[in-house]
């Protein structure tokens, strides 16, 4: 095996060895692939937006056929996401959809802590334990700054839809996605302040519909996420070959009129 620095000079060899007409057509195919680029994110951002916004009564099985599970939950989060309909390329709507997911992993940090206060404190002793739970979502998964493809999968695959009225007069949800892989057991002390019932369903509710809501952005995200690294693949499929044969055009162009 060749030693690291004989591999950098060969490459760096390479380089100057490269011939002038493969510097002028990448400096001609750059900024036509940037054209380019923006054209066709427009088109296929806007193709989708017309499938689900024109065609409704194809949604359903369109929206099944790319990975959403739940017409109304898709369509609830589709809203949110309308008021950035103008930005189009993919990489703007996977860094929407981040945004969206990091909010909601805000709130599931949030409601963790108020749980201390309101469903009493966590502790690793079971001695002193009062109670134990599965209110407390996994600070394994929300902690993460950045999931992969795999990972969304795995999150995305153990939801299920619950399809029945939650909570009470206080608050209440009708339907939400669940996945108790992103909830931890949990043991608690006795809170120090004992809350009305009627409370603290409404609170665990909450939580529920903090679930949901991340699941959703989880769906939302992982179908981006999985567009812009399909992007990524066809672009540079796309985008060697054009610069090769641009790269021998200009070659024999240079050759024919004896330019250089």
């Amino acid at each position: 095996m060749k030693p690291f620095y004989e591999i950098l000079l060969q490459i760096i060899s390479l380089i100057k060895n490269l011939p002038s007409s493969f510097w002028i057509s990448l400096i001609i195919v750059s900024p036509i692939f940037m054209w380019f680029e923006v054209i066709i994110q427009n088109f296929i951002t806007k193709l989708l937006f017309y499938i689900f916004i024109k065609f409704p009564k194809r949604q359903k099985k369109i929206l099944k056929f790319i990975g959403f599970s739940d017409f109304k939950k898709y369509s609830e989060l589709e809203k949110l996401h309308s008021q950035y309909e103008n930005d189009n390329s993919i990489f703007e709507k996977l860094k929407i959809s981040e945004d969206f997911l990091d909010e909601t992993r805000g709130a599931m940090f949030a409601y963790n802590e108020l749980s201390h206060i309101i469903l009493g404190k966590v502790t690793s002793n079971e001695r002193e334990a009062n109670i134990s739970d599965n209110f407390f979502f996994d600070y394994d998964i929300i902690y993460k700054q950045d999931y992969s493809i795999k990972e969304l999968e795995e999150i995305n695959k153990g939801k299920t839809l619950i399809q029945e009225d939650e909570g009470n007069d206080l608050f209440k949800i009708n339907g939400r996605f669940r996945n108790d892989a992103i909830r931890k057991n949990v043991y608690r002390e006795k809170p120090k302040v004992v809350l009305p019932e009627n409370f603290l369903i409404s609170f665990k509710t909450k939580m529920k519909e903090a679930e949901g809501h991340f699941l959703e952005n989880i769906e939302m995200y992982l179908f981006h996420k999985k567009l812009h690294f399909r992007w990524i693949i066809f672009k540079t499929i796309i985008f060697i070959p054009f610069m090769l044969f641009l790269s021998k055009l200009i070659g024999e162009i240079i050759s024919f009129f004896n330019l250089i």
